[in-house]
């Protein structure tokens, strides 16, 4: 039995006694996160402000086998960071900083909790910008995003998920509170400009991992200059062979994508009208007229319809600079959700609409997709108010998933019991069991994150 006093003593000796509660009044606003996940308690928060801090908090967990799970800005669509059972909530919120910017190497190097706006604010001070932004907006942390490989529809057509090419260096305590740092910041003398060399590309092990191998206290990110060309569209396209096919056409020139955002909607009271809408990049005039003109000649090849802008600037403006209003309709819920083939993307569609729509008669979850380069990401999306709705939905997403994860679909985001953990874990796969040997190997007392997309009862 964990003296829980005894804990509190040890992180107050850490961090002092300002940032560090055990009180319920406290407790009670960490145990949700923005999914239906049900609450769970920690049994104490600590906010560390360096990587010592964290390197000693990690000690005493090891010493007292308290699990530690790891929080950002909260945002955690699928039960992530949320304690499977009880322990020690790491609050990383004061670790926020921008810490260099590099204008000559093109590289911003952040403390995890630096949210995106913050970020590119000092950015643009240089006529810099990262591009990218999360689906939840620019309070999302920069992190936090990159440690799910997460993405949203602005840019991600161009640049893909978080992670995927333009994280360069990652600075990572490990469970035993080893320091480890990636790329070219592996070798100190070197600086940080390169993500793989020193043999394989460690960072991509921590990416996506959901914080199970380790905490991230510093990220190097590769940026660009600031365009000030903006061109906005949006068209609704006659059938899903159509959208597929738009898909193909944009991003056919890998590398030189013809949009930097697509974002396909399909409304459940109109499951036949198939509105996308689109960012067009470029950093000459030219080139986005360019862009433009073939992008309208190819909507119209397709027999597609051209249809208002304003709703798309007011989008993709609200992605850049905050979705304050995006919860009023209640709790969001994701699910039937995954990478895919963009030719899969039907898959997906045919389980909503037969499955959803007709079947269950559940006509309250809308369709949405995105581009990535080569590849989709699209999911079903839905919300509740009344807390008896809950299960009912959770029941009905958890069959979608269940019938989404046995077609051509990779999960996106795993997540805690309440999330896709069970689902993935019943899948006896290669991938699965090294995942489970680097997990015993880097954290033997399963301290991280226990139960977050490996089941405890695997790792005995």
């Amino acid at each position: 039995m964990v003296d829980s006093k005894k804990i509190t003593k040890s992180l107050v000796d850490v961090v002092g006694p300002t940032r560090v509660t055990d009180k319920d009044f406290d407790l009670v606003s960490y145990g949700r996160d923005l999914s239906p996940a049900k609450q769970k308690l920690p049994t104490h928060v600590v906010l560390p402000e360096t990587r010592e801090e964290i390197q000693e908090i990690l000690a005493i967990a090891n010493k007292h086998n308290v699990p530690v799970y790891i929080r950002g800005g909260g945002t955690s669509h699928w039960d992530a960071f949320l304690p499977q059972e009880p322990g020690i909530m790491l609050d990383l919120g004061r670790m926020n900083k921008v810490l260099e910017i590099n204008e000559r190497d093109l590289v911003v190097t952040v403390q995890p909790n630096c949210t995106w706006a913050k970020m590119d604010k000092e950015l643009r001070k240089k006529g810099l910008t990262y591009l990218c932004s999360e689906a939840g907006g620019p309070a999302m942390t920069v992190g936090g995003s990159v440690m799910k490989a997460g993405g949203g529809p602005h840019s991600t057509a161009k640049f893909g998920f978080h992670g995927n090419q333009d994280v360069i260096t990652l600075e990572m305590v490990l469970p035993n509170g080893d320091i480890v740092q990636t790329g070219s910041a592996a070798w100190p003398s070197a600086g940080k400009f390169e993500r793989q060399c020193l043999g394989p590309d460690l960072a991509g092990m921590f990416l996506g991992a959901e914080g199970i191998l380790g905490i991230c206290t510093e990220l190097t990110l590769r940026v660009r200059p600031a365009v000030d060309f903006r061109e906005r569209m949006s068209a609704i396209l006659p059938t899903l062979d159509d959208v597929v096919e738009f898909g193909h056409f944009i991003n056919r020139h890998v590398g030189d994508e013809y949009l930097q955002g697509i974002y396909l909607w399909v409304a459940p009271d109109n499951p036949d009208l198939f509105f996308i809408m689109m960012d067009i990049f470029g950093y000459e005039a030219e080139i986005v007229e360019h862009r433009k003109k073939k992008i309208l000649e190819k909507i119209a090849e397709l027999g597609g319809e051209m249809a208002d802008r304003a709703p798309v600037d007011d989008y993709y403006d609200r992605i850049l600079t905050g979705l304050t209003d995006l919860f009023t309709a209640g709790v969001w819920h994701f699910f039937g959700a995954g990478s895919l083939r963009i030719d899969d993307i039907k898959f997906l569609y045919k389980i909503w609409r037969e499955e959803l729509l007709e079947k269950r008669g559940y006509t309250k979850a809308g369709f949405g997709g995105q581009v990535l380069p080569r590849r989709s990401l699209a999911f079903m999306v839905t919300n509740y108010k009344e807390p008896e709705e809950w299960e009912g939905l959770v029941k009905m997403a958890d069959a979608i998933d269940e019938l989404t994860l046995k077609g051509p679909v990779v999960p996106y985001g795993v997540g805690g019991r309440d999330g896709l953990r069970q689902i993935v874990a019943s899948h006896d796969t290669g991938y699965y069991r090294l995942l489970k040997t680097l997990k015993k190997t880097l954290d033997p007392k399963n301290i991280l994150q226990r139960g977050i997309f490996i089941p405890e009862e695997e790792l005995r």
